[in-house]
């Protein structure tokens, strides 16, 4: 099922020159969007250390709004990408099931991602990990066993919501924070004060 996806992605650095990380940053897994088709040339393809599609096809890494994302946060520093499931899709949702055919929180393959990515931890031994999406750092840091450190909590949407869960994975921090697209609700003051609190390890 894994050979329906456009790319998968692992060990990707936002700086083609770094060799290794002062953060790695997890997503849930790859976006995909229906552009990313125009690059269908031997799939399914990648962005890894190896090979980026986005460089080698496309308009270069630069050119993608989640790498801006990345910078906007963690400004100076050397970011390396992975993700909890590596394979993309259009969302985790309905499109992930119709393309899988089981829901996201069931995928069978977290664990085969989960020591792929301790390996990836234990070789750029990062000053900090940043995971975006707080609904699912339940599973996450159970699956990873993280140890908690504390909870932040603002208002997102008119709601309270988490903006900070700090967790240490063998002593490393391990963060999670909302997704860090401004189509999520973050307004300034909250994005602003995510940045400050991760600049803290950086």
């Amino acid at each position: 099922e894994l050979k329906k996806c456009h790319h998968f992605l692992f060990n990707l650095p936002l700086d083609k020159t770094s060799i290794k990380a002062d953060v790695l940053v997890i997503g849930l897994n790859p976006g995909e969007h229906s552009s990313d088709w125009d690059y269908d040339i031997n799939t399914p393809t990648e962005e890894t250390h190896e090979f980026d599609f986005h460089e080698e096809l496309g308009k270069g890494r630069s050119s993608i709004g989640w790498s801006k994302d990345c910078k906007k946060y963690l400004p100076d520093s050397k970011i390396f990408q992975s993700e909890f499931f590596f394979w993309s899709s259009a969302n985790t949702n309905d499109e992930f099931i119709n393309r899988f055919g089981y829901s996201f929180k069931d995928c069978p393959h977290f664990d085969f991602c989960k020591e792929c990515n301790l390996e990836l931890i234990r070789f750029h031994k990062p000053k900090l990990i940043v995971a975006t999406g707080t609904s699912w750092v339940d599973l996450f840091s159970n699956k990873y066993d993280l140890r908690h450190i504390k909870t932040l909590k603002r208002e997102i949407n008119k709601k309270q919501g988490k903006i900070i869960c700090h967790y240490e994975w063998e002593d490393i921090p391990f963060i999670f924070t909302p997704h860090w697209s401004g189509a999520r609700g973050l307004n300034k003051e909250v994005q602003s004060e995510i940045k400050d609190y991760l600049s803290k390890f950086t």
